[in-house]
């Protein structure tokens, strides 16, 4: 049951309001401030009913100083003034609404009814920002690779505008990454940064997750849901992997790219966003828009400013100082005594054209303080076996033959083993991966890369 304070010097008006939302609600009173900062102290409340006009010290006073100490409160003020003045200033100072007296029964309930919706937003997005700072924090954006420090450069230069960004780069390579730090430099850094991620969810979910949807919209919705649109209110929402948005779902988002609204399933009301709009993309949307599973106009719609992030193998200078940042990064969580990887274990990890990119580096060096993190120095041997038995290497060099090059029939060898492989396994991918000796993730990837689809893998 949620709890609510009232502070108010009228005996009557806080008789009046218990009375009013004593049945569906915890109901605590004050009279006075200093009471209602002594009730604060002792418990935990949803939202604070304050009357403006009090003895000693007034409710926007007493709204800025309890503001400071519990940010996560909402407050709505009350006051039997219509003076503009004190309302003017009471919604600069954080209260969520304001309502006067005699109270009216269902616009006071519809008033605390808000309220505690903007507090639960507002809690959702907290938390959502902070599972993306932990997720991706921005300090951990690292490189000195000429290419990656243009990314940096472009990023820099992209967060001075409003103008849509749309990042390309391979899976692993720290594509929210820099949408977070595009996010961070721009003048919406105060503002909630909201992500989803396209390929996660299903496609009949998908509206609603990013519209909301009113209650009674379908069977099941029992109550209004907000959705990204309204977390991401006048910050940065992000679109991961967007080639895998439906198209039904592309034509909406279109929509808000155009028209800066839209609309809750189940709504009548046409609501206004401010939002930036960065997305995301592995795939090349060029290739999904001639194959029909992406939309043109909102191709062009998103490629206002792009970004590309180059894979690791194309900065592997870089690869020791981001070793060094992630055995930093994991060795308080994980209790380890490793302070460096040997020269040996270095140059085997230089030789891998890493297809993970910097997710997968990250992967194995947590992986590696998992099993070996009481060791003062990483060995050869302590790296996994793939790697000792030296069946890791770049990509061999396109040499040409024939008019065809190496990279060509290696890559149409290794095309074939894949096929295979999946046959063998009926198309189930995790099958193929251990038959392969390698991981489903890198087989996805290897499949991207060699354009074996899940479609021709079902028809196999």
């Amino acid at each position: 049951m949620k709890h609510l304070l009232i502070v108010d010097d009228e005996r009557g008006s806080r008789e009046s309001l218990k009375m009013i939302f004593g049945r569906d609600f915890q109901v605590t009173t004050a009279e006075n401030a200093d009471q209602a900062l002594e009730r604060l102290e002792e418990t935990r409340f949803d939202l604070v009913m304050l009357d403006v006009m009090m003895p000693d010290k007034d409710g926007v006073t007493l709204l800025k100083e309890a503001q400071s100490l519990y940010p996560e409160l909402a407050f709505l003020m009350i006051s039997a003034s219509t003076n503009a003045r004190p309302i003017v200033e009471s919604i600069k100072s954080g209260a969520v609404d304001f309502v006067t007296k005699p109270f009216d029964v269902q616009e006071i309930r519809r008033a605390v009814s808000r309220a505690l919706e903007t507090r639960a937003l507002r809690l959702q997005v907290e938390v959502l920002q902070n599972e993306v700072a932990r997720q991706f924090p921005v300090h951990g954006i690292i490189g000195h690779a000429p290419l990656f420090q243009q990314t940096l450069e472009d990023t820099r230069k992209a967060a001075e505008t409003d103008a849509t960004v749309l990042i390309l780069g391979e899976s692993g390579t720290g594509k929210e990454l820099i949408a977070r730090m595009l996010h961070s430099q721009s003048r919406r850094a105060e503002e909630p940064f909201v992500a989803i991620h396209c390929g996660a969810l299903p496609e009949t979910l998908m509206e609603s997750e990013l519209f909301g949807h009113e209650r009674g919209a379908f069977t099941g919705a029992d109550k209004r849901k907000y959705g990204r649109f309204d977390l991401a209110g006048a910050g940065t929402i992000f679109f991961d992997e967007i080639s895998e948005m439906p198209l039904a779902t592309q034509v909406k988002l279109l929509r808000v790219l155009q028209e800066r609204e839209f609309m809750r399933l189940g709504g009548t009301q046409t609501i206004r966003t401010n939002a930036r709009i960065v997305a995301a993309s592995n795939k090349d949307l060029k290739v999904e828009m001639e194959q029909k599973r992406f939309r043109e106009d909102l191709f062009y719609r998103l490629h206002v400013v792009p970004i590309a992030v180059p894979p690791l193998r194309e900065r592997m200078e870089d690869l020791p100082i981001l070793i060094e940042y992630f055995l930093q990064f994991f060795k308080q969580s994980l209790r380890a005594n490793t302070v460096e990887i040997a020269p040996a274990a270095l140059d085997i990890l230089q030789a891998y054209d890493w297809p993970g990119n910097v997710r997968e580096l990250r992967n194995l060096v947590e992986r590696i303080l998992v099993l070996h993190g009481q060791e003062p120095i990483i060995q050869l041997k302590h790296l996994p076996r793939e790697f000792q038995n030296g069946h890791v290497s770049h990509a061999p060099a396109p040499h040409q033959f024939n008019g065809i090059s190496l990279e060509e029939k290696v890559n149409a060898y290794e095309a074939d083993l894949v096929r295979q492989a999946l046959r063998e396994a009926s198309g189930v991918q995790t099958r193929a991966a251990e038959l392969l000796g390698t991981t489903r993730r890198i087989l996805k990837y290897r499949m991207d890369k060699l354009h074996i689809s899940d479609a021709e893998t079902a028809a196999n």
